[in-house]
């Protein structure tokens, strides 16, 4: 069964729940674009912590040279990444 990228974003939304709340944000609202650095959402070490989370969630291993710097702290990139990672595209 293939995981989508929204199933991720999902994932991803639920792990930084707190400080989107506290920033008057709700998770439906976030669009794909957001940068959850740039925003202040997380810091550089959470960005660290994400990263573990989704590896260990979904068993994959990140290739940073596959991935844009950008695209790791954005919503949309990052859920399109690892969905495609996971179903072998």
């Amino acid at each position: 069964m293939e995981t989508t990228a929204d199933e991720v974003r999902q994932f991803i939304l639920g792990r930084v729940a707190d400080p989107l709340q506290a920033k008057g944000l709700a998770s439906a609202e976030v669009p794909a674009s957001f940068d959850l650095l740039l925003e202040g959402v997380i810091d550089s070490f959470a960005i660290v912590e994400l990263i573990g989370a989704l590896e260990e969630e979904y068993g994959l291993e990140f290739d940073f040279d596959e991935l844009a710097p950008d695209d790791l702290t954005r919503i949309g990139p990052l859920s399109s990444y690892v969905a495609a990672k996971l179903n072998g595209k």
